[in-house]
């Protein structure tokens, strides 16, 4: 038996966090704002909130110990575990490479287009590329590793033991600090000189997650903070990390290692009220939708006009469109699923 297995709370009661939905679409918006420095001029507010997929990589592994490893310990297999992260995930990736292929169909040829969206569509990345492995919507890097972690989750990562779990973290940690130092900052991934540099980044964060939510299940911590607080916090220290007195190195570093695994272990741990449990579930509706088409958004009004106003609208834009996503996804994959039902009963009529 592993060390694990004697948790105190029930997947039900653990599975969903309210707090860590809103948490998710913070880091979203953070990611946003980072692709929008015209905003805010020379602030600086916003140049290190690239380290948010730090924290959407640990908050993924930390989730799905609570959601999906108690259905796979009832019998779910590792197949059945990725259809459903595929049927979760590239829905709106494909979206967003639409978005971006009718962007780019005003810059480049037909053929040029059509083959970066059939890269895009098959979740395919262009090593060769001088911008991007993923042109037409460089943010699908890290959803493309998310659905790489998730396979090892399945396959690995839900076997082993909580130690061998922190010392995979650990390992990869030591990985990633080394990265880190070579590259002078923690921002491999979504270019082609260095995209093999995600590996390490994306095992710490993801195990560790993992490790952290079964801490959490036999635990039960106490909340460490209020939280509102806890909510805020991780935008505070990446909004105050340039004023660190580090090298671009030493602080992401300490803010991908240190201080986002501590701030997010105080979110998991807050209890907010059940008065602020919609607004907080509304509001992880749109952190997807934000983060799978902001980057389309932008470049198609970059190439209209550069600009703080052409970014304000930018935002605004991908803010409404967001909204629009989630309001009108969860009734379209009902009406999916009331078609394929439909269809499942008509089948055997129509086979006899």
């Amino acid at each position: 038996m592993r060390e694990s297995e004697s948790q105190p709370e029930t997947p039900s009661m653990a599975a969903r966090l309210p707090l860590l939905d809103g948490l998710r679409t913070v880091a979203a918006i953070g990611v946003m704002f980072y692709h929008a420095p015209e905003l805010f001029g020379d602030t600086r507010l916003f140049t290190r909130t690239y380290l948010f997929v730090d924290l959407f990589f640990l908050l993924s592994g930390f989730v799905l110990t609570l959601s999906a490893e108690p259905k796979m310990a009832r019998g779910l297999g590792t197949s059945g575990f990725m259809k459903a992260r595929i049927v979760r995930l590239w829905p709106m990736m494909a979206l967003g490479c639409l978005a971006a292929a009718a962007v780019f169909a005003t810059q480049a040829t037909a053929g040029e287009v059509f083959a970066l969206l059939v890269l895009g569509m098959l979740m395919i990345p262009h090593l060769g590329s001088n911008i991007a492995i993923f042109p037409l919507n460089a943010p699908q890097w890290s959803l493309v590793w998310e659905l790489v972690a998730n396979l090892f989750h399945g396959l690995v990562l839900r076997h082993l033991k909580d130690r061998e779990l922190l010392l995979l973290s650990g390992i990869s940690g030591i990985a990633l600090l080394w990265a880190i130092f070579h590259t002078g900052w923690n921002g491999s991934g979504p270019n082609a000189g260095f995209w093999w540099l995600a590996a390490p980044r994306v095992a710490w964060s993801y195990v560790l997650g993992i490790w952290m939510a079964r801490r959490w299940l036999t635990h039960k911590p106490k909340p460490l903070a209020n939280w509102l607080s806890a909510l805020f916090l991780p935008l505070a220290a990446l909004m105050l990390l340039p004023w660190l007195p580090l090298s671009l190195a030493q602080g992401d570093a300490l803010a991908s290692l240190v201080i986002l695994p501590g701030l997010f272990w105080i979110a998991a741990t807050a209890r907010p009220p059940a008065s602020a449990t919609a607004m907080l579930s509304r509001l992880g509706a749109l952190s997807y939708p934000i983060y799978a088409l902001h980057a389309p958004i932008f470049l198609a009004f970059h190439f209209l006009q550069e600009g703080w106003i052409t970014r304000l609208c930018s935002v605004a834009i991908t803010l409404v469109t967001a909204q629009l996503v989630a309001l009108t996804g969860p009734k379209l994959r009902r009406v999916f699923s009331g078609l394929r039902r439909t269809g499942d009963k008509a089948a055997p009529a129509s086979a006899a």
